[in-house]
């Protein structure tokens, strides 16, 4: 195929920007195309080539990013058969991109690294680019057999870089039946990328995960998940409230991290037990460290636990945040999404079968929601910290 011919001569990246024949001078054109979403300028760019150099043009990315700030939230809508898509959202709660072709019954996995992924049916994944809306499913693995022969088990997923090389990895695990009875559960990487693209078998986890965090949370090149709460009695074989971890280079396991659950308790004063964290702990990645979610529905208030000390398993609560504005005496759990610039936090909360964003700020103690969505607990929000116009190849 024949290169395209210039429309006109183009300044060289980085010199300003050049003129696209038969349109707008440079300057008025810059204005026009800073009002438009990422899908059209990226199409844009196959027009020709100074089209190409235009809307590349480090300065025109420059200005592009300083309109539409990151970061953006993919909020999975499934309003089945009408709509089910992901979109983008800003913190604004405005829809700046609306992905299709994701089908129904997916949630959102995560929204790293310039890609957003999401799990449908029988836990297949696929990833979305959100500068081309492009949508490819990845190869079938072991999930796909078991949960055809066995039906649907629980899964979780974690998708992150190794510290060693930058390699990106998707973690999947899914819980096993052997003649109606419980096995140990699967676990199978791939290695986004990878020439072979097939899924590897990998060791069992050293416990039975909590099926209410599924989404693993990774950090430093190692993808962290909690126990179910049966597990993290000191009855049990575990050290007390350890955090298994997956190094996503060695692809080995690991109980060393201690997670905040004694801290936890003791805090409570004996008004809490071990039971009582049923369904009330959730992990993410804040501010740079590992943070521990835990929604206290006794008062209605979600308290964040920033890791401090990895080798001595420290951990100290950030926040308390109180939710009684929207669950009212009730709901299914709080996800902590992010902490914005301004120390805002950016909450996921589940209330049946709806979900909401809210944003807490800590200075008013008030909190105002952006968000609302038809949702289960499967659904997920991811952030997406990506440049719509410049994305990576993984």
């Amino acid at each position: 195929m024949a290169s395209p011919e210039p429309c006109a001569a183009a300044a060289a990246p980085g010199s300003g920007f050049g003129a696209v024949d038969g349109v707008l001078p440079p300057e008025l054109l810059l204005e026009v195309l800073l009002r438009l979403p990422a899908k059209p300028i990226c199409r844009l760019r196959a027009v020709c080539r100074s089209w190409l150099s235009f809307t590349t043009d480090r300065l025109f990315l420059a200005a592009y990013a300083a309109v539409h700030p990151h970061p953006l939230l993919a909020v999975l809508v499934d309003s089945f058969p009408s709509r089910c898509c992901v979109d983008l959202v800003d913190l604004s709660g405005n829809v700046v991109e609306e992905i299709l072709g994701v089908g129904g019954e997916c949630r959102v996995l995560t929204a790293s690294y310039d890609r957003v992924l999401v799990a449908g049916e029988h836990h297949r994944v696929s990833v979305l680019d959100p500068a081309t809306g492009s949508v490819s499913a990845l190869p079938f693995g072991i999930a796909e057999d078991m949960v055809r022969r066995n039906g649907m088990r629980p899964a979780w997923f974690a998708f992150g870089q190794t510290n060693s090389t930058g390699e990106y990895k998707l973690l999947r695990i899914l819980e096993d039946l052997e003649d109606g009875y419980e096995a140990d559960p699967v676990c199978e990487v791939f290695a986004i990328g990878d020439m072979n693209g097939r899924w590897r078998k990998m060791e069992s986890p050293p416990g039975y995960l909590d099926p209410s965090c599924t989404n693993g949370v990774v950090f430093e090149g190692a993808a962290y998940f909690f126990l179910d709460h049966w597990q993290m009695d000191p009855s049990y074989y575990f050290a007390t409230g350890c955090i298994p971890s997956f190094d996503l280079a060695t692809e080995q396991w690991s109980t060393a991290l201690q997670g905040p659950v004694n801290r936890i308790l003791e805090e409570a004063n004996g008004t809490l037990n071990y039971a009582d964290l049923t369904d009330r702990l959730m992990l993410a990645q804040l501010e740079g460290t590992l943070c521990t979610a835990h929604f206290n529905d006794q008062i209605s208030a979600v308290d964040l636990w920033f890791l401090v000390d990895f080798e001595n398993g420290m951990w100290s609560k950030e926040y308390r945040i109180n939710v009684e504005f929207a669950f009212d005496g009730f709901g299914d759990g709080v996800q902590p999404l992010l902490v914005t610039d301004e120390g805002n936090v950016v909450l996921w909360v589940q209330i049946g079968s709806k979900g909401m964003v809210w944003i807490y700020n800590p200075v008013t103690n008030t909190s105002s929601e952006i968000v609302q969505t038809k949702a289960s607990i499967f659904t997920g929000v991811g952030v997406y910290t990506g440049n719509q116009l410049c994305p990576q190849s993984m």
